[in-house]
């Protein structure tokens, strides 16, 4: 398969980066690592009318800690969660999901945020981005602004970013003393998308599960009267169930909707428990 033709250009700041959306519009598409955006050209899914590669912007291949937040910038590597020990700690639910997106080929090329913006439902990061509350950072020539996760995904390969925008750098907040946070998911084959995932933290008296795989675009719950000392294993069964009876699956060739919706169930209580036991070792 070939992409269809199209114009490259090669910003080497934001500026100009933002000069070129504001120019091309709904006709260009922002390629980071490519690992997305690649498979869309070639199967003509997309066609612009130009690609801009952000690759020597400066400044967006770093991450840093602003207090309770760490800030991922556009260019940051997945492969980076796997080496880098100061991020996994600052924000630990990472250290589950990175092995699980694709092999070690795609990961030394796939952004963080540039997964995130492509909205796949059954990609991983934006499950962690609705768990954990994300704020993306979205720049263009008129200013910044900021969305929260719930409101950044809006369906299948759609999100909030308008056509000048570009997502300079995603906000995730340091886990706090005593959190756990957890994260499984069936998939056909290791390094596959996920046929439903399922990510879980609890935080103080608090619990909040995210759902992948099994929606246009990830859902969130929460379980606010959890109590991690007075645990009963048939609530968190009966909470299982109730996130599985409100999602809307499709049945595919990979799965059924009763099939995802048993597993949903089966996932919310196994990283719910994987949680809770790690909220003790922190």
């Amino acid at each position: 398969m070939k992409p269809p033709a199209f114009s490259y250009a090669a910003p080497e700041t934001i500026e100009d980066c933002l000069a070129l959306l504001s120019q091309y519009s709904d006709g260009a598409k922002i390629l980071a690592g490519g690992q997305s955006l690649m498979p869309l050209l070639n199967l003509r899914m997309v066609r612009p009318s130009v690609i801009i590669d952000i690759g020597r912007v400066r400044g967006l291949d770093r991450w840093e800690k602003q207090g309770n937040v760490v800030r991922i910038g556009a260019l940051v590597r997945q492969r980076v969660i796997e080496t880098d020990k100061a991020l996994t700690t600052a924000v630990p639910l990472l250290s589950d999901v990175i092995p699980l997106i694709g092999h070690p080929a795609t990961r030394s090329r796939g952004t963080i945020v540039g997964s995130m913006c492509h909205a796949d439902p059954a990609a991983e990061l934006p499950v962690c981005a609705v768990l954990l509350g994300a704020e993306f950072l979205l720049r263009s020539s008129k200013g910044t602004r900021t969305v929260k996760a719930d409101e950044f995904f809006e369906g299948a390969l759609s999100t909030a970013v308008q056509s000048d925008e570009i997502v300079e750098a995603v906000n995730l907040p340091v886990a706090p003393a005593g959190a756990g946070y957890a994260f499984d998911e069936i998939a056909r084959r290791h390094g596959d998308f996920a046929l439903v995932s399922v990510g879980a933290s609890v935080v103080g008296g608090e619990a909040k599960v995210a759902v992948g795989g099994a929606a246009s675009r990830p859902t969130g719950f929460r379980y606010a009267d959890f109590s991690p000392g007075k645990v009963d294993r048939s609530k968190i069964v009966a909470f299982g169930q109730y996130v599985a009876e409100r999602l809307e699956p499709n049945t595919d060739l990979h799965a059924t909707a009763d099939y995802r919706r048993n597993v949903t169930g089966a996932l919310v209580e196994r990283t719910l428990l994987s949680a809770l036991e790690r909220t003790k070792r922190s």
